[in-house]
């Protein structure tokens, strides 16, 4: 209606081409998101892992799911009944678990996941941009329509000939196109906010320690969503170059390549030094790490990784690098029990 017939109705003809290739560019990415972030499988646990614990058996320690951070630990769901990686939790409306589940969207009528969080934010981002170019671009033929309304309920005439309905129409889409910014303007903030930080609107409310996941930078942070810096962050597409499974997240303290703890607040092994000026632990989680080793040297990948992230411990290996769980590894995943048996409320 705009562009076909209100703007060269008011001389304004020139503007016509390059709106259209502007808004529709916009629209069109928008459109794009919306569809790959609904149609998109949001990152349900993989049968890989599935077949992973089952593969270790008794030698993976499963903690029961509880509304904290648990780095490196494998929870039990209530719902499933069986084990799911780190920041994986169950929904209620899909039924199943989800890797680094966001929340459950009924706007897209699914949940955002690890696999389309980036679907979601471009969703947000380019359906904020094209309210915010529409309204823009039309903000002088809406203020010549309305005052030409106003002249036409006290009976006179002024402008060139519009039908009245093209004129509704044009003044919807300007109210519209307001309302839908004042949603979209507040949710890509707090969703930003929280991707920058390395956070998921359920791990917002974790009190019990500092993030054990943010990798330092906004940047870095939004790396772990977009992957590696380049021309695919702004189109709906999978990432190219994502170093990240949905299994296994890195920590803290290597993203800030500092010797590696043995865990939480557990001692250094004697091959690992420390300088104290450079390295700081809190115990609260800021440097938590999942295990030691020459891990910074070689990255590790696959099974091999999903085995150091989650303390699987190999009984017939003399020379290990990884951490055994203690005593209070495995109490800690039960201090939450009641003396039944039964899970607190704070359960997840």
């Amino acid at each position: 209606v705009y562009l076909g017939r209100v703007l060269p109705a008011l001389g304004g003809d020139a503007k016509v081409t390059p709106l259209l290739i502007i808004f529709n560019t916009i629209w069109g990415l928008a459109l794009w998101s919306y569809l790959r972030t609904s149609w998109a499988d949001p990152g349900a646990v993989p049968e890989e892992w599935h077949d992973f614990v089952r593969r270790v058996g008794v030698t993976l320690p499963i903690a029961p799911g509880m509304k904290e951070w648990q780095p490196g630990k494998a929870t039990m769901c209530k719902q499933c009944s069986r084990a799911r990686p780190e920041r994986a939790h169950h929904c209620g409306l899909c039924g199943v678990c989800i890797l680094r589940l966001d929340h459950h969207c009924p706007w897209i009528n699914n949940c955002v996941g690890f696999n389309n969080h980036k679907y979601f934010l471009l969703t947000c981002l380019y359906a904020l941009l094209a309210c915010v170019v529409g309204f823009v671009t039309a903000a002088p033929e809406l203020v010549a329509v309305t005052q030409r309304l106003r002249l036409a309920m006290h009976g006179i005439d002024d402008g060139p000939p519009l039908d009245p309905s093209d004129e509704i129409a044009f003044l919807v889409f300007g109210t519209l196109a307001v309302f839908i910014s004042m949603f979209l303007a507040p949710l890509l903030y707090f969703q930003l906010t929280l991707a920058v930080t390395n956070k998921t609107t359920i791990e917002a409310n974790y009190i019990n320690m500092t993030n054990p996941f943010d990798q330092g930078t906004a940047l870095q942070n939004l790396v772990q969503i977009f992957g590696a810096l380049g021309p695919d962050w702004i189109l709906p597409i999978k990432p190219w170059r994502l170093h990240l499974d949905g299994v296994s997240f890195s920590s803290s303290a290597e993203a800030e390549k500092l010797p590696l703890t043995a865990g939480m607040g557990g001692a250094y092994p004697e091959d690992v030094s420390r300088d104290e000026e450079d390295f700081s632990y809190d115990g609260k989680g800021k440097n938590w790490a999942r295990a030691f080793g020459d891990r910074l040297k070689t990255p590790l990948i696959g099974e091999a990784l999903w085995r150091a992230n989650y303390h699987v411990v190999e009984p017939n290996r003399q020379d290990m690098d990884l951490r055994k769980p203690s005593t209070l590894d495995y109490m800690l995943g039960c201090m939450q029990i009641d003396c039944d048996g039964n899970q607190k409320p704070n359960f997840v």
